[in-house]
């Protein structure tokens, strides 16, 4: 026994260092290591211009192309995109109306929230508050046998499924105030696996992020579900600055950055509204998915800042404003002055909510209104205005050169790489002004750039802790109800969906994923993955790779070859394979797996029941469950190959 768990560990060790030593030859950083952040800055990788004019052949092109506008390719998809042509696939993906996307619908049509208005999920969730609230009164006021700490510490993802093992609840009960949140966080992840319009998906994520809510703030836990489905999704694709505009006066955004409460000096207020107010705080975060990420080498969201209250809850707020200039639009470092922001908050006085705590929609309230007045980067915006004032300043703001350039360097960060030559970011940022800010034009400058189908850029960005799980889902072609087991262990990887505190949201790096503790988290969900270890989620081994169809079964080698066509379409490394391969050939690995994928300390556990991995060149029946087959398609799923995109 522990024979094998060495040898597991001694696999794990080479193909962590291989991650990382893979991720130091683009100048990626483990964010938790700073002696080796010192030590690798000073051979820091810079995109080579050389690089840039090595273009790529047809069938890498393909990959290139799949591998940025998807969530991963799927079996099959590689040879029908050839037959169309990428140029094709390219122009269905950025029209996904023409796209039929029933499969996707079905899989999501179980989850009752995401059709819900903003009214009804207020009064469900807070009267599910209420009841929480009551049951933990009555449970302080009785000692817990159960244990000698109690249940307090659990987060409610722990708690849920605990009270899943013991069917006494339905799935509302269990999930209680957060049902809405996670509801929102399986659309996700089960849009990225299922539906057709991969493209969009991507993007949905992309926008989410770049104006990102923390959803355990107060109200936005029943807004963001709006946010999402009223005015992300339907302006993912379209002109920039109908996206803006649908954003400000999003009440989810609204209520995130305090704007609801920015009213001109002297507002005395009179509507009842005593939310108090806080730069990001986020009272009720305690029990949420970014708890079950704070492992070993995995650090907390950013920590709350909170803003001063007046004695009123009311007066000029530039939470928003500034923001908007800084993360939204013109980006950090872009010329605008405080004056600035001051003047824009002033536009933005009055932009209200109508009764946040009853989920109530956009309001402008004239009496909290500055109608002075204002100059908005040099722009004159005249006086006795009312939401003119906001909509002005929008669109300065959407058609200022700075914003073209930042908008074109995230969207080119996310589909090209962590570091860019500036020649595309140039050539994106002059299709957004030609285009009057429209985003299929600029994705379609960026994906059809030289740049793009360089060599410089291939498997140059690590996927996301998300995108790991979507896509592997996708290659295995795995059923999945994207259940709460699946979702902790996501965000156990660093990346608690909608639940990164600050309003930068994640960092669109590698140094935001990769560290000592995230990389072995993510071995864990290879192992767990490929175990169908977690609840309502499986992979159906019959088919994969089609080895069931050798009755007399394969040699390790032919397996591993299997799966790098599969999974990898052929691109695992000499080094990878042998990682692997030396390992079976001399060791059996017998060692158990535990619980849902978990490690303890630093010990990644291998699937149950795995029969003897002996790559001694004879021949063993493909065992599906029992056999080779999971074990190996694990470490696949954990090469530094699979782990990149």
């Amino acid at each position: 026994m522990v024979r094998g768990v060495n040898a597991v560990r001694e696999i794990i060790g080479t193909l962590c260092l291989g991650l990382a030593a893979s991720l130091l030859l683009v100048g990626q950083l483990p964010a938790a290591d700073r002696p080796l952040e010192k030590r690798a800055r000073r051979a820091a990788w810079q995109p080579p211009e050389s690089g840039l004019d090595q273009t790529l052949d047809s069938d890498t092109r393909l990959l290139q192309l799949l591998n940025r506008i998807t969530f991963g390719p799927r079996p099959g998809d590689v040879e029908r995109v050839r037959q169309m042509g990428i140029g094709a696939f390219l122009e269905q993906q950025l029209r996904p109306e023409s796209l039929n996307d029933a499969a996707a619908e079905a899989r999501v049509a179980s989850l009752a929230t995401l059709s819900m208005s903003s009214k009804d999920l207020a009064q469900d969730i807070q009267e599910m508050m209420a009841e929480h609230r009551a049951k933990q009164e009555d449970a302080s006021r009785a000692p817990d046998h159960s244990s000698p700490a109690g249940q307090g510490g659990r987060n409610s993802v722990e708690r849920a499924r605990g009270e899943a093992q013991g069917g006494s609840q339905d799935k509302a009960e269990m999930l209680g105030p957060r049902r809405a949140v996670m509801e929102l966080v399986q659309e996700q992840l089960l849009r990225a696996v299922y539906s057709n319009r991969q493209l969009q998906e991507v993007l949905v994520q992309f926008w989410m992020n770049h104006f990102n809510i923390f959803a355990e703030k107060g109200a936005d836990r029943w807004l963001i579900t709006s946010f999402e489905r009223d005015t992300i999704r339907p302006h993912a694709l379209g002109k920039f600055e109908d996206l803006l505009v649908a954003t400000a006066e999003s009440p989810a955004m609204l209520f995130y950055l305090d704007n609801w409460l920015s009213a001109k000096p002297g507002y005395a207020g009179n509507e009842g509204q005593r939310i108090q107010p806080g730069r990001f705080s986020g009272a009720g975060a305690t029990g949420s998915l970014a708890q079950s990420q704070q492992g070993p080498g995995n650090s907390p969201p950013a920590a709350p800042i909170k803003a001063k209250p007046t004695a009123n809850n009311h007066g000029l707020n530039e939470n928003y404003a500034r923001e908007l200039m800084e993360l939204h639009t013109l980006g950090v470092d872009s010329g605008y002055t405080q004056k600035d922001v001051i003047e824009v908050a002033r536009c933005f006085t009055g932009w209200t909510i109508n009764r946040p705590r009853q989920g109530g929609g956009f309001l402008f309230n004239p009496r909290m209104h500055d109608t002075g007045t204002k100059v908005v980067l040099g722009h004159k915006i005249r006086a006795g205005n009312g939401t003119e004032d906001g909509l002005a300043a929008l669109h300065i703001l959407a058609h200022h050169p700075s914003t073209a350039h930042f908008i074109a360097l995230k969207l080119c960060r996310r589909f090209l790489a962590d570091d860019l030559p500036s020649s595309v970011v140039e050539s994106a940022s002059r299709a957004f002004l030609k285009s009057d800010g429209d985003l299929r034009v600029v994705l379609k400058t960026i994906l059809n750039s030289p740049e793009f189908y360089s060599k410089a850029a291939y498997r140059a960005k690590v996927k996301s802790p998300f995108e790991l799980v979507a896509s592997s889902m996708r290659a295995l072609e795995a059923d999945t109800d994207a259940g709460y087991r699946l979702l902790e262990m996501v965000a156990r990887m660093g990346q608690p969906m909608f639940e990164y505190q600050a309003p930068t949201g994640f960092p669109d790096r590698a140094a935001t994923w990769i560290n000592s503790g995230t990389l072995l988290a993510r071995m864990n969900f290879a192992f767990a993955f490929a175990a169908n270890r977690f609840p309502g989620t499986a992979v159906d081994w019959a088919r994969v790779g089609g080895l069931e169809s050798k009755s007399g079964g394969y040699s390790a080698e032919a397996v591993l070859e299997k799966l790098n066509q599969q999974l990898l379409q052929g691109s695992l490394t000499h080094q990878t394979r042998e990682a692997i391969l030396k390992q079976l050939r001399h060791r059996q690995v017998r060692a158990p797996f535990q619980g849902d994928g978990q490690s303890s300390g630093d010990v990644v556990r291998p699937p149950a029941r795995s029969a003897s991995l002996e790559a001694s060149g004879s021949s063993a029946a493909a065992e599906g469950q029992a056999g080779r087959l999971p074990t190996l398609t694990a470490l696949v799923l954990a090469s530094p190959e699979f782990q990149r995109r």
